[in-house]
Order: structure tokens, then sequence, then C-alpha cells
């Protein structure tokens, strides 16, 4: 890759500090800097329901980045895309203007409408706005082997890669502080959003099988926080709020297990997930216990790094809860084994040079092109 390359990286989705998209788009970033693209990140303020925002504040947000990704279009060789529906004209203004376009797609369209259940009845113009950008991207990244072949049925092309998450393994260790909290716990760090699976998490807490002073602690926020809200004092649930990374890296590091519970609550994961926390979890030498979903459960179980139980079933929760406060041993084999696969395959480093060793020779030929006809 020639030097110096300049990468507009464009994210509608605004990166807030403990949250998942944020760790995704700054660590891509970095690595991406440290092979030597220069990046300048353009992102939204006021993106996302946790913002506060009203939703023609949120559209305003979404136009100056955009314009400010256009007025700066003619110093890049790149554009790479958070995917957006709502980032229709910059992919449409870039491709338009011959600069490479490279989509980062980490799930389908129809999980937006988890959230926003009226987004619904523009169902049919917001996937046309994903279809049109995937199949005007130079390249398209993905997360999952499911989200691949659903790409390539929407596209019809083959210009996808998968490039999954991955974890801070500086940060994500076996090695480090823990929290002083005296009961053993299981721990979810995460957006409380519709499809995290809040609802069973507070269920299988009141169960008989539920294991007697082993506590559920829950980082993070999100339109599910009224779940949380509204329960009465519980000794229990500690519902923590949004934490600093390194809080939650010690959170994580110090629980029995940590949970990547997903719910398909409108058949939009059948192409697989592939969390953010699932990778930390895994990193920081804790077993996880996942919904049994296409990825996330397969990797479980090849690996054999925690435990998969149906899709939001409180019982099982229990019941797998009580299983690991029983069998210390078996936990910590399974954490040993989660860490073991992360240093061999899942650090961000490994996914950048991935993402790099694509973006640049496109971005390259694309220059020469360019070069021969100016």
């Amino acid at each position: 890759m020639k030097a110096g390359r300049h990468l507009l990286y464009l994210a509608l989705e605004t990166p807030r500090q403990g949250e998942a998209a944020h760790t995704h788009i700054h660590e891509i970033v970095k690595g991406l800097r440290s092979l030597g693209w220069q990046v300048s990140l353009l992102a939204a303020d006021r993106g996302g329901a946790s913002s506060g925002a009203g939703y023609f504040k949120r559209l305003l947000d979404y136009m100056r980045v955009q314009w400010s990704m256009v007025r700066r279009l003619r110093s890049a060789d790149a554009v790479y895309m958070r995917s957006h529906f709502a980032a229709l004209p910059a992919s449409l203004i870039a491709w338009a203007a011959g600069v490479p376009v490279f989509q980062e797609i980490n799930g389908r369209p129809d999980d937006i409408f988890v959230t926003y259940p009226w987004l619904g009845r523009l169902g049919a113009l917001v996937h046309w706005a994903y279809r049109i950008q995937m199949q005007l991207a130079s390249h398209v990244f993905v997360v999952t082997e499911g989200l691949r072949r659903w790409a390539a049925s929407e596209t019809g092309h083959d210009r996808i890669s998968i490039v999954t998450n991955a974890a801070n393994t500086n940060l994500f260790t076996p090695e480090g502080p823990r929290p002083s909290v005296q009961d053993p716990y299981v721990v979810f760090v995460g957006s409380l959003t519709g499809w995290h699976g809040i609802g069973t998490m507070i269920r299988a807490t009141r169960l008989p099988t539920w294991p007697k002073g082993v506590k559920l602690i829950i980082i993070g926020d999100g339109v599910e926080r009224e779940q949380l809200q509204s329960l009465p004092p519980s000794e229990t649930i500690s519902w923590l709020g949004r934490l600093p990374q390194v809080e939650a890296a010690s959170y994580v590091r110090g629980a029995m297990a940590a949970l990547s519970i997903t719910e398909d609550t409108t058949n939009h994961l059948t192409t697989g997930v592939a969390p953010l926390k699932f990778f930390e979890a895994m990193a920081s030498g804790v077993p996880v216990i996942v919904s049994d979903i296409p990825f996330q459960a397969d990797l479980v179980r090849t690996h054999d790094v925690g435990w998969a139980i149906p899709m939001a079933d409180a019982e099982a929760l229990a019941r797998t809860v009580a299983e690991i406060a029983s069998q210390p041993d078996l936990a910590r084999d399974r954490g040993r084994n989660g860490v073991a696969y992360i240093r061999q395959h899942g650090s961000w480093a490994n996914r950048a040079e991935a993402i790099s060793a694509i973006i640049g020779p496109i971005v390259d030929g694309s220059a020469e092109t360019a070069g021969r006809h100016a």
C-alpha cells in the first residue's frame, strides 16, 4: 500500500464511551492509523435514542456530518462507512465523485425496527437505502457468514468479506484489578436494547433455580432502562449504568461468567451475531453464556468457551448460572479456552490488518486510474 492514504470514516451511529459502537470505531481507526492510513473520523453527535435528541435534531446532525464529508472528498482517497440507512446521500455523492466507498455491516436493517418500531412503516425505504449503498460499495465488510450470504443475495455481487468483532487485549485480560464485590456474580455489559434480553435476565434471578448468593450485575444504558428503574430494591440485581471501559473491564474480569444474551424478537438475527461483549469476556478469561444463535453459539461449542442456551429461556439461564456456581473448575477451564482463542484469532490489530489488506489495493488502483484520466 502506498503511504499516506487519506480515509474518511463516516459514522452516523454516535460513538459514545462505554458502548460497542465507540469501541469498534475507535479500535479500527487506531489500527488503520498504525498501518499508515490517515483517518479522519466524522461522527454524529446526536445519533441514537440515548442521545435524548428529538428526531428532527438527529436528522439535522446526520446532514451536518455528511456535508462535512462531502467538503473533504477532494482530499480523500476513500470513504469507510459504518452502514446506516440515512447515509445514502453521502454514499451516492462519493460514488458519483469516483471515490471508493467501503461499507461495514454489523447487522441487517431489521435491527433498527426493534428499537424504533415506528420505522417499520418505512421498512421498504430503509431496506432500499441499505441495498443501494451495498450495491455501489467498492467492498462490503460483514461480521458473520450469515450476513455475508444475506449481503450477497441483496447486492448480487461477491465484493464482501467477513471481518468480525475483536477485543482490546491490553485492556481485557485475565490479570488486573477487580471490583470490591463480596458476592459472586455474573455480568452483562452492553446497550440496553430490545434484543438484549434484559427481561429474561430479570426473570431468571427470580426463579428458585437461580443459585443463592449469586448476583446479576448489569452495566450499560439504553431504551430498556425503564425495566431496571422500575425494579424494587434487590440484593440480587445491581444496575450500574454506563461505566468507563476500564471500570467495565474490571467487572468482567471479576465475574464467574459473562452474559451475551440476544433475543430475535423480529426474526432479524438469523444471519448470526458476533457481539463485542462476547469477545471481551473471552479475552478476560471469563466463560460466556450465550443465546443459541449462529456464530456466537457455534464458536462456544467449537472452542468450548462457555454455554449456549435456548433464546429467551429464563429457566435455562438460571440453571446454567447454578451449574457454573457449582463447577468452578469447569468454568475456569472454559475461561482459559476463551483466552487462548482471542490471543490466536481475536485482536483488533488482526481486524485492522484484514481490512487494510483489502481496501489498500482498491484505493491504490483507483488512484492510478484517476491519474491516467486526469
